[in-house]
């Protein structure tokens, strides 16, 4: 069986799209200039050593520029993108590099 492939994080400003199913979560391990759009739905936001709770609803945004994984919950079905600040993906080298180690998706368990 082969392992299957991660979505690479796009190095341009073009958009990556996609819907979570309430309770999802997808984590992005660099965080750094990566803006997280909610178009519809409720998002809570998390960044590794941050204390702060991030929520963004549709229509709302986030933006950081700390090179930390953040985690994105849906808190209710929920259809987002992702887009790199043209600044940082100028600076991000193309490929899976240290500097932009790509996407990682995990799925929250749900009760049965």
């Amino acid at each position: 069986m082969k392992p299957k492939e991660r979505p690479a994080m796009p190095t341009d400003s073009s958009p990556f799209a996609l819907t979570l199913a309430h309770q999802a979560m997808f984590s992005v391990s660099d965080a750094a200039g990566v803006q997280i759009l909610c178009h519809e739905g409720s998002l809570w936001v998390t960044l590794d050593d941050d204390p702060r709770d991030i929520v963004v609803d549709a229509g709302g945004s986030f933006l950081t520029t700390e090179h930390r994984r953040a985690l994105i919950y849906a808190m209710e079905p929920s259809s987002l993108s992702l887009v790199v600040a043209p600044a940082v993906a100028a600076a991000r080298p193309a490929g899976r590099t240290r500097a932009a180690p790509g996407v990682k998706v995990t799925f929250a368990l749900q009760p049965a």
